[in-house]
């Protein structure tokens, strides 16, 4: 979609927001003239950096209480799709641009930026984890639009908004807003480059800039007949799950029963049994520091030679597996409390010296 695209003309910015609403997508008020969320209220703000705003309120943004008043504060957290509170904002404020809240509107889109500054020259930067033909003509690789059709080519798969058909919108610098569907049952997180480069996704708590929105830059233009959005194509969420993109569930980690290795023997084998049991079950932020005590205890008996240092690390590591340390970290801990334990060996009455 390089040339001879069909552009639509510029409509009411409300008409724009209660026809995405009734699609069941969430809107909210752009500031006229720009990009960012208008400012509800004078507390919910707190101005630019140059021009710090006195009025500000320091709160939690997810507990504001504008939002039960019907005000748009906090821009994608305001966002709706309540016919009656759209219009009273655009009566408010009619030249206000359409923000869309991607998370909450199911939406994935993808913006592909055509800014044409400081190309990388590694084909590693353009397209990070894609095997990149070696034969790329100098010069070839301009912006956004040429490194996703390296990406496509590279998926030997079909350009996104020519098939299947989804609503695509140009940007006033000429870059371009594919907004697709995200599958039912998935979440998806925003990242500006993680794709490739000039690549960016509205996804979660962010948001895009609905068609209909003029700024100082220019317009934002839907391009062609299509005003349907497509599901995110198989090929391109693979991609994006393969960024970081895709949010997945945490799946609470099952503590299986922990069957400590047997070291030494009488007391001995009992101390190692209990600090091996007390690392394997050490809840997170504990984890650490009981690991190095468990090891500076064990190294008190290896400096009396009554264990092996190596088989009491071995022991160490695997009870730190257990309890979901990594294993640089473990081994450090490991190393240094025995170590520290060794020069303390513990005497015949059980002391450290």
């Amino acid at each position: 979609m390089r040339g001879g695209e069909h552009v639509s003309p510029t409509p009411n910015p409300l008409d724009v927001a209660l026809w995405l609403a009734s699609q069941g997508y969430a809107v909210h008020p752009l500031a006229p003239g720009g990009k960012k969320p208008v400012r509800g209220c004078d507390r919910c703000s707190r101005g630019d950096s140059d021009r710090p705003n006195p009025a500000y309120v320091e709160h939690d943004k997810h507990a504001c209480p504008c939002h039960t008043e019907g005000r748009p504060c906090h821009g994608v957290l305001a966002a709706t799709t309540d016919a009656d509170r759209i219009a009273g904002w655009w009566v408010q404020t009619p030249a206000a641009g359409v923000g869309v809240a991607a998370g909450p509107s199911g939406l994935v889109i993808l913006d592909v930026d055509c800014h044409g500054n400081d190309v990388p020259t590694d084909p590693e930067q353009l397209l990070p984890g894609v095997e990149l033909p070696a034969d790329i003509a100098p010069g070839s690789v301009c912006d956004g639009r040429d490194v996703l059709a390296l990406l496509v080519e590279a998926r030997r798969a079909t350009l996104p908004g020519c098939a299947p058909e989804t609503l695509t919108v140009r940007t006033p610098s000429g870059g371009l807003h594919y907004w697709f569907r995200a599958p039912a049952g998935t979440r998806w997180r925003p990242q500006a480059g993680a794709l490739g480069w000039q690549l960016d996704v509205r996804a979660g708590s962010s948001y895009a800039v609905a068609p209909g929105t003029v700024t100082r830059d220019g317009a934002y233009t839907v391009l062609g007949d299509c005003r349907t959005v497509a599901e995110l194509p198989l090929w391109l969420a693979r991609d994006l799950d393969r960024t970081g993109h895709r949010v997945r569930p945490q799946r609470p980690r099952v503590a299986l029963p922990w069957r400590p290795r047997r070291t030494g023997c009488g007391y001995v084998a009992a101390a190692v049994e209990e600090e091996l049991r007390a690392v394997a079950e050490a809840q997170p932020g504990t984890r650490n520091s009981t690991l190095n005590r468990a090891a500076f205890a064990l190294g008190t008996l290896c400096g009396a030679g009554r264990l092996d240092p190596d088989r009491v690390a071995d022991a160490l590591a695997d009870a730190a597996r257990h309890a979901g340390l990594p294993e640089r970290e473990s081994a450090a801990a490991i190393r240094s409390g025995l170590t520290a334990g060794e020069r303390h060996p513990r005497t015949p009455t059980g002391a450290a010296a």
